[in-house]
């Protein structure tokens, strides 16, 4: 029959890959294309795209408001029109938007205080 030894390590090496895949998954790490929002009208600032039956989304809002910069809540059930427009897919997603209003970081998911308030320095903000 087989190697017992090669049988142990391909048992390992799936073992491993599931508790790789189940690490990133536990981070909520999300992934969203990147948008251009040029042209939307959208301020400078934090944008948040919401919606109404998210949790994820609360807790992204949260996070923004704990930072001194403008805010901008879009939500799909208000303005789904602006969401499609921006090609928004997938929600919560936040924007860090200059003041010539292109879109300088994009988080999709779980948003950090920290990444946040980085991006919104490296914009000027």
């Amino acid at each position: 029959m087989g190697n017992p030894a090669l049988g142990l390590g391909v048992v390992a090496a799936v073992i491993l890959v599931a508790a790789g895949a189940a690490y990133l998954l536990r981070r909520n790490t999300a992934f969203h294309p990147l948008i251009d929002v040029s042209g939307l009208g959208l301020p400078a600032g934090i944008v948040v795209f919401t919606s109404t039956d998210c949790p994820r989304c609360k807790d992204a809002l949260a996070v923004a408001r704990r930072v001194d910069a403008p805010l901008r809540e879009v939500t799909y059930e208000i303005e789904s029109d602006l969401q499609e427009r921006a090609g928004v897919i997938g929600v919560p997603l936040t924007l860090v938007i200059d003041d010539s209003g292109t879109s300088v970081a994009q988080f999709a998911g779980q948003l950090s205080e920290r990444s946040l308030r980085k991006a919104l320095a490296g914009a000027g903000l």
